[in-house]
Order: C-alpha cells, then sequence, then structure tokens
C-alpha cells in the first residue's frame, strides 16, 4: 500500500463511528486490520518511519499486546511517510478500539 492510500484508510477508519451498531464495530476492526497489516510491511520495507520507542519495539508489538495483555493495556507508536510532514499515532488503548489517527500538533 502507498503511503496517500494508507492516509485515506485512516481518515475512512476515523469517520467510522464504531459504537452505532455491530455492522460500524466490526468494519472499523476490520480497517483497522487492514492498516496495522501495511503498517506492518511499509514499517519492513522502510516506507514509513517509526519514531524510535525507548525500547526500541517495532509495531508487531501492538499484536503480541493485543493478543497477550488484551485491552486493558495502552500503547501507540508514532509514524509517518518518508519525507511527508504529516504524523500519526497507531496503537493500542485501555478499554477500546485499537487506534490510528493523525496526531495533533
Amino acid at each position: 500500500m502507498d503511503f496517500e492510500t494508507l492516509e485515506q484508510k485512516i481518515e475512512e477508519l476515523n469517520k467510522i463511528h464504531p459504537n452505532a451498531n455491530h455492522k460500524s464495530w466490526y468494519r472499523y476492526r476490520e480497517l483497522y486490520r487492514t492498516i496495522y497489516e501495511a503498517l506492518l510491511a511499509m514499517e519492513k520495507s522502510g516506507e514509513i518511519v517509526v519514531e524510535e520507542d525507548k525500547n526500541k519495539r517495532s509495531l508487531s508489538y501492538l499484536e503480541e499486546l493485543l493478543i497477550n495483555d488484551g485491552p486493558e493495556f495502552s500503547y501507540t507508536f508514532i509514524f509517518h511517510g518518508k519525507d511527508k510532514p504529516q504524523k500519526y499515532k497507531v496503537g493500542v488503548c485501555v478499554r477500546g478500539l485499537p487506534i490510528c489517527k493523525p496526531v495533533q500538533e
């Protein structure tokens, strides 16, 4: 996935109201998974820059958290496309759905 398509998917994700009904919740989770898998591939190929965490983990750590710690854990990464100024954060949140949204500066 190219970065422009990724930005469109993130925008689409953030327009979904996941609490509206079961279908919107399912669509949110499905779209988040699509975005997350694209981010993993883009991180591996160097298409996106993930700001280094003090523990130097990769985005794959989010999957590990969801599997092992469930939604009680909160953790986010900040990333941006190479040569792109807009930053985004992606993560898993305490008692909520995973997020991927623009960083407000």
